[in-house]
């Protein structure tokens, strides 16, 4: 019976490492602009009343 042999692995797939460190984004839109255009209009009508 022989020993398997150690130490001789296979090569790396060059591609994977790539596609591993990719990140998704986000899939639904965020509502940062409608947020920030609320809170401008909000400041805009706290100024105009003093």
């Amino acid at each position: 019976m022989r020993t398997p042999k150690r130490g001789t692995s296979k090569p790396r797939n060059p591609l994977v490492v790539p596609a591993m460190q990719r990140k998704a984004g986000p899939h639904q839109p965020n509502n940062k602009q409608e947020r920030q255009r609320l809170k401008r209009e909000l400041r805009r009508s706290n100024d105009n009343m003093h």
